[in-house]
């Protein structure tokens, strides 16, 4: 059984995707499913409006750039991203 040094977990409500991989013998999908499990919880209780919001800092940026990616066309954000 091998440790698994690369993570990925996806936003139910919003389609935000977080991506993680280190070097190091850890296990980081289970870092990942803590980050869903915080992140669902608020993201459900918010508008799409606010998820915009929330979503601004990181939009645009790839894989490359952030553990964080969000696409502003998901329906989670209302369908039409907003600048």
């Amino acid at each position: 059984m091998g440790i698994n040094n690369t993570g990925f977990a996806r936003c139910k409500f919003c389609g935000a995707e977080y991506r993680l991989f280190t070097i190091f013998n850890r296990d980081m999908q289970g870092l990942c499913k803590t980050w869903k499990r915080r992140h669902e919880h608020a993201c459900a209780k918010r508008t799409p409006a606010q998820r915009r919001l929330w979503a601004r800092k990181y939009a645009g940026k790839d894989t490359t750039e952030s553990s964080l990616t969000v696409d502003l066309a998901h329906a989670g954000f209302g369908g039409t991203p907003l600048g």
